[in-house]
């Protein structure tokens, strides 16, 4: 019995110390605020467009999941309280590039599993508008390392 009680009680605890946020969830949460644009691929569009032609299928033939969020005219409770979730989903992430200068924020942060990226989260926070992208699939290190570093991922969160 009491073995039962230390068995539940662990579990009870370790997944109450477990992180709340997940983007699923945090997308979830602020795609019918006012002032956001969300967009996200269906499964059948990414068949449609692997089938379309072998260019596009070796395009996205890695990614699984494609999200991107914005927000436009935070206030700044809002800002810091996006600032601060994404900060709590990336907490198990690898930081690629972070930029935190007041009014102008930039992040890229890779979650890992072997020698593969399995996760991308791409956060731009410039005055008071966010634009938050993520990308689930499985991706050359390399390749990541290359484009954060010459700065191609904010290409993708211009408007």
């Amino acid at each position: 019995m009491k073995k039962s009680f230390y068995f539940l009680f662990l579990c009870f605890l370790s997944l109450s110390c477990s992180s709340y946020y997940n983007f699923n969830s945090f997308y979830n949460y602020h795609k019918n605020e006012p002032n956001v644009k969300s967009f996200q691929v269906p499964r059948y569009l990414k068949s449609i467009v692997k089938n379309s032609s072998p260019e596009l299928n070796s395009l996205v033939k890695n990614i699984t999941d494609f999200k991107t969020i914005s927000f436009t005219e935070c206030s700044p409770q809002q800002s810091e309280l996006i600032i601060a979730q994404i900060n709590g989903i990336t907490r198990n992430y690898t930081d690629v590039a972070r930029n935190n200068t007041p009014g102008d924020r930039y992040l890229v942060a890779v979650k890992e599993k072997g020698d593969q990226i399995t996760s991308i989260i791409i956060h731009s926070a410039k005055s008071n508008n966010q634009k938050i992208i993520y990308l689930k699939g499985h991706f050359n290190p390399n390749r990541i390392k290359e484009l954060s570093n010459n700065q191609k991922f904010e290409g993708l969160l211009e408007e």
